[in-house]
């Protein structure tokens, strides 16, 4: 693999924030995963989310790159959109206590995505659990992978390629609503 290399480097580009790609990384979402499948559905969000935010201390690694190692951590390196739904509780919890944004949540699903190139096939409908569960608004999903606005996050264009249903239904959706803005217009005349 020729990308072998620059892993376990992003801790020194970086002035020491360890990426989503590092090495290091492996043994915090080993951990994690874990106290997940060890504790079951018994595992309380706040206590995940402390433990994660203790990791993230002593490892020293962003927000964004919290919630790419949850999704590890909780759904296993082949998520789909029942498992992500189904751990929903948790990334409700890590997304509010970090106050991540929707291009957040976007940045963190596209990092999956690098590290799990099998889940491309289930990325549209990971899109639409994001959608559905607010992590990242209509506006926010269609800017980010429609403008581009999401340009140089990991795995950007195939995340882009993969998403083009969702995003497809999610356009003629938000016309659909324009239009029926339209109508309420018209009929207060």
């Amino acid at each position: 693999d020729s990308d072998a290399g620059g892993k376990g480097q992003a801790s020194k580009k970086n002035g020491g924030v360890l990426d989503y790609d590092d090495e290091e990384l492996k043994s915090v979402i080993s951990m994690l995963a874990g106290l997940s499948n060890s504790k079951g559905s018994a595992l309380k969000t706040a206590d995940y989310v402390e433990e994660l935010t203790n990791h993230r201390l002593a490892k020293n690694f962003d927000q964004k790159t919290s919630l790419y190692i949850s999704m590890e951590a909780l759904c296993g390196n082949e998520m789909d959109a029942k498992a992500l739904q189904d751990k929903s509780k948790y990334f409700d919890k890590v997304n509010n206590s970090l106050k991540l944004s929707g291009p957040d949540v976007l940045w963190a699903l596209g990092a999956y995505l690098d590290m799990n190139p099998g889940t491309k096939k289930f990325f549209a409908q990971l899109l639409k659990v994001v959608y559905d569960e607010e992590w990242a608004e209509e506006k926010t999903i269609l800017e980010f992978y429609n403008d581009e606005e999401g340009e140089g996050t990991p795995a950007f264009v195939n995340a882009q390629q993969a998403a083009a249903p969702f995003l497809k239904w999610l356009a003629e959706a938000e016309e659909d609503d324009d239009d029926d803005d339209d109508d309420d217009d018209e009929s207060d005349d």
